[in-house]
């Protein structure tokens, strides 16, 4: 793939606008409306998540490296998370899971903010699903864009993964713009 066709395809991925999604937590599944926002003057993400019974549930995502871990410990979905995570033998380790999974999503809206790929990042193009992986010594962070429309990718997919645990992702964030704000 060229880095024009890389550059191209990365510009189309929406993270600012409404929409549907669901989020999955090990067996958990969430369905959800959505609004995303991009605060520049502050430097930050906000996504505002409607679960039909729960609420509302936001995150607000540092765009700032140094700031980024502080503020999503605290998060309410987050902690929403957390919360059915019931008495698992490894639910510290899942528990920390979820917090990387938002450190990871606040270091690829970053590089997204500034419409460049992040060079930490492989990106590959596999069956008109456009990827972007980062890879640590624990974890697996993908970003799987498909469905591409007119303007922008139709599905936007994060999965986290702990590499110990296998193939099968630990938390999802599936979202279906229906509108998309560049």
């Amino acid at each position: 793939m060229t880095p024009e066709l890389s550059q191209n395809l990365f510009s189309k991925i929406c993270i600012q606008g409404s929409g549907r999604g669901r989020i999955e937590l090990l067996t958990q599944k969430h369905l959800f409306s959505y609004e995303s926002l991009i605060d520049k003057k502050k430097n930050m993400f906000f996504l505002g998540l409607e679960f039909p019974v729960i609420g509302e549930r936001q995150v607000a995502l540092s765009l700032n490296p140094v700031e980024t871990n502080r503020v999503i410990k605290n998060s309410e979905i987050t902690e929403m998370l957390k919360e059915h995570l019931g008495e698992r033998k490894d639910k510290a380790k899942i528990a920390k899971a979820v917090e990387e999974f938002f450190v990871f999503t606040s270091d690829f809206l970053r590089f997204k903010m500034a419409n460049t790929i992040p060079p930490h990042y492989n990106v590959t193009l596999k069956e008109d699903h456009f990827l972007l992986e980062r890879s640590t010594q624990s974890y697996k962070f993908l970003v799987d864009n498909f469905s591409l429309g007119k303007d922008f990718y139709q599905r936007f997919v994060l999965k986290l993964f702990i590499k110990e645990y296998g193939n099968d992702p630990i938390l999802t964030l599936f979202l279906i713009p229906e509108t998309c704000e560049k």
